[in-house]
């Protein structure tokens, strides 16, 4: 559901008691909870009416979430709970019964969302009670199309106008997420100034020293196993105020590109047949060319063992997600000689 759909919703009379909003665009996730929230109690930031319970903190489960949930005393008539890492409930059986019955037989006064960072398998039962019980949104990743008209839209919204041939660079260099594409928005806003234009030299020169290059500067340092510069560009992007998710998202995202770019090269492509094959811009088909060239497959699916690895770590433990990252970056470097693979045919022009 569109988030002006959503709104629209909300204002017809009080919302769902249970909700449960996920998928992978975690910007939209965030903003359909506010919305959800803000209509259940007037505000969002009062923690006399607003309770977080964080399932991902190994301590936490179902009890502490349904008595958040049954908190309603003299001073609050209405209570909302904010669950995240809903997608852990999946694996934990107990507390995974404790809130189906809860969703069947709510307590008055109190609005529960479950947030997930992914989307749900539909087969559960858990899944399937709240399809029957409950309201649920999914947001998942917007198409690249979509992404790019996301942005020319959103930047208009900031006040500039931005043209298609710049919109798909920087949907090319971040990606499709809103809450990345979002981030790099502000960021490009204050490097043209109010109500002025954004170009695609403008977007090359704002990202020349952030995250979007930083990306292509992590992986050369992973294919080259210097482990300390990963970490520095690991630590750029943190200090750009990343979430980490993102970030993770982000190497995730040039990892798969590789992988297909790496076959292309095999081939015998060059960086124009990557940009035709792939949709990509010129300078991503010129990276990642270059790239391919440094990674045989096996150390490809060697590396996506340890992102999906992190990937859980980041999900279901209470350690510093930042450490989390570092030592991927880690573990990725870890042997001691670079990581070359055999010279690609010339490309075909």
């Amino acid at each position: 559901m569109e988030l002006a759909a959503l709104a629209a919703e909300l204002k017809k009379g009080p919302p769902a008691p249970v909700w449960l909003v996920h998928g992978d665009e975690l910007f939209m996730i965030e903003e359909a909870v506010k919305l959800i929230v803000t209509a259940a109690v007037g505000r969002m930031d009062d923690p006399m009416l607003v309770t977080r319970v964080d399932l991902a903190e190994g301590k936490r489960g179902a009890r502490d979430v349904l008595a958040a949930c049954r908190s309603i005393g003299l001073f609050a008539s209405k209570v909302a709970v904010i669950v995240r890492a809903a997608e852990i409930l999946e694996k934990k059986a107990d507390d995974r019964e404790e809130i189906a019955r809860y969703i069947e037989k709510p307590a008055p006064g109190a609005t529960l969302v479950l947030k997930a960072s992914e989307k749900l398998d539909g087969r559960t039962a858990l899944l399937k009670r709240l399809q029957k019980h409950a309201k649920v949104l999914t947001y998942p990743l917007l198409r690249p199309w979509e992404a790019e008209k996301w942005v020319q839209n959103r930047a208009r919204e900031m006040g500039h106008r931005i043209d298609m041939d710049a919109a798909k660079l920087l949907v090319d260099l971040i990606g499709a997420s809103m809450l990345a594409l979002e981030q790099t928005l502000t960021q490009l806003s204050l490097y043209v100034g109010p109500q002025k234009p954004m170009t695609r030299a403008d977007v090359e020169g704002a990202l020349a020293a952030t995250r979007a290059h930083t990306i292509f500067e992590l992986t050369d340092a992973i294919a080259e196993k210097k482990a300390a510069q990963a970490i520095r560009h690991i630590d750029a992007m943190l200090e750009q105020r990343e979430y980490p998710p993102v970030i993770l998202g982000h190497l995730v995202r040039n990892m798969r590109q590789l992988v297909e770019a790496k076959a292309l090269v095999d081939r015998g492509g060059g960086p124009d047949q990557l940009k035709d094959k792939m949709k990509v811009h010129e300078f991503v088909a010129k990276k990642l060319y270059a790239q391919a060239q440094l990674f045989d497959h096996a150390t490809l699916r060697a590396i996506f063992e340890e992102l999906f690895r992190t990937e859980l770590e980041l999900k279901s433990t209470r350690l510093d997600p930042a450490l989390r990252l570092e030592a991927l970056a880690l573990r990725l470097c870890a042997s001691k000689a670079p990581v070359r693979a055999r010279p690609a045919a010339r490309a075909q022009r």
